[in-house]
């Protein structure tokens, strides 16, 4: 069996930009590569950056979403993600959506979080 994966929006990101191409192919490679696990915030923050960065179209963003959630599994933020994010923050420093990304595939049961962020 293999494990469970959580998706950070960053690596979401890659695939709509082929500005570095190696980074774009193995975006490609992991985001198509399975059922994984999203939160919400990702999908927050990845529409936010196609409106923002990539100019794409109001139309584009909700197909992405649509994708979304008929592609992944979907971690919806509730008060234990939080409380674990803080505890996360605390213990090892991460920045505050950081911790709440990692509380997010804790919690998911995620054994997996692949993200450009937290190195």
């Amino acid at each position: 069996m293999s494990a469970k994966v959580f998706i950070d929006s960053n690596v979401f990101f890659y695939t709509f930009s082929d500005k570095e191409p190696l980074k774009h192919t193995i975006a490609k490679a992991l985001v198509l590569g399975g059922r994984h696990t999203i939160s919400v915030q990702v999908i927050n923050e990845v529409s936010s950056n196609l409106l923002k960065k990539l100019r794409q179209s109001n139309a584009d963003v909700q197909d992405f979403v649509d994708d979304c959630y008929s592609r992944y599994l979907i971690e919806n933020l509730s008060q234990a993600i939080f409380s674990k994010g803080v505890s996360l923050r605390e213990r090892y420093k991460f920045s505050y959506y950081d911790s709440i990304i990692v509380s997010s595939a804790l919690l998911s049961g995620c054994q997996v979080l692949y993200s450009e962020d937290m190195q």
